[in-house]
């Protein structure tokens, strides 16, 4: 019996770590991703508190699918070195793999290109790591042959719109998202005022007005005013579509993650409290013989009655 005892302590206790495990990733490991995905919380939140949850999510050890692309687009000088301290020699940084996108993430960062090999970046790295923001994205400009200082001088404005408005689809001079991205924010975060460059130009290249028609829509996309992207010598002052919910946000598998933190964990309570319950034991002592006459006589009736 007492065998069975601790056998019932042990599956309780089991069934406790269980479903305090299923908890600490359903509520901290998961809950910044959880958030994210939920398009409620996405359309009543800003983009400043929308990159505060990606940044929880990865400080909590959970890099997820797309991280890259908002660590590219959001992030600093310092998310690049916590990249290139996190990559393995030897993996790939591109879809798959632990840090699925980081490439994409460095291109966004540093406005080069060197693959999606980790070896690749940290030959790169090893060599350019020293460097700031601004002259890796100089750098970028230059290696497709365009002299711009960063940040932009008033003379460097038509070459980063003619940038932006180039529609090249050979691969050999085609502009890549992450260079136009790096170019609009140049002109962006140096006060860039689109409308008043347009009515001082009278005669602008074809190149210049479709620049300006991307700025603007670049602009509109990722105003000023949402504080997120900036780069570091700007000056510091969406609602989701119909698509399906994803798997970690549909019903049924939130019920499922509760069930598997409330079942194990009522069921594990009960076993617990039940191995330790002691059954009442029942003293038995004999009795006297006056007792036992006096009980006799107390369960016959007399004659008198």
């Amino acid at each position: 019996m007492r065998i069975w005892r601790v056998l019932a302590r042990l599956v309780g206790v089991l069934l406790l770590l269980a479903a305090l495990f299923v908890a600490y990733w359903w509520f901290y490991k998961l809950g910044p991703v959880r958030r994210r995905l939920d398009p409620r919380w996405y359309s009543q939140h800003s983009y400043q508190e929308y990159w505060g949850e990606v940044q929880e999510g990865i400080r909590r050890g959970v890099w997820f699918h797309d991280d890259g692309h908002t660590v590219g687009m959001f992030g600093d000088k310092a998310w690049a070195e916590w990249i290139m301290s996190h990559v393995e020699p030897g993996t790939t940084m591109g879809c798959s793999g632990k840090l699925s996108h980081s490439a994409t993430a460095m291109q966004f960062l540093t406005n080069q290109d060197v693959g999606g090999g980790a070896d690749a970046w940290l030959d790169w790295w090893e060599n350019n790591g020293s460097k700031s923001q601004e002259e890796w994205i100089k750098d970028g400009f230059a290696q497709r042959g365009f002299k711009l200082d960063v940040p932009p001088t008033s003379d460097g404005t038509p070459v980063l719109l003619a940038l932006l408005g180039n529609t090249e689809t050979d691969e050999s001079v085609t502009i890549p998202e992450y260079m136009k991205y790096n170019a609009f924010r140049c002109l962006r975060d140096s006060g860039f005022e689109s409308v008043r460059y347009a009515l001082s130009t009278r005669k602008a290249s074809a190149d210049i007005e479709r620049g300006l028609l991307e700025y603007a829509k670049w602009e509109r996309r990722w105003p000023d005013a949402i504080g997120v992207g900036k780069l570091p010598f700007a000056k510091q002052d969406a609602v989701f579509d119909d698509r399906h919910l994803p798997a970690l946000m549909r019903p049924g598998f939130r019920i499922i993650a509760y069930t598997l933190i409330v079942a194990p964990l009522a069921v594990g309570v009960v076993i617990v409290v039940w191995s330790f319950r002691k059954k009442p034991k029942i003293e038995l002592r004999p009795q006297s013989c006056k007792e036992a006459n006096n009980a006799h006589n107390a369960a016959v009736p007399s004659s008198d009655s």
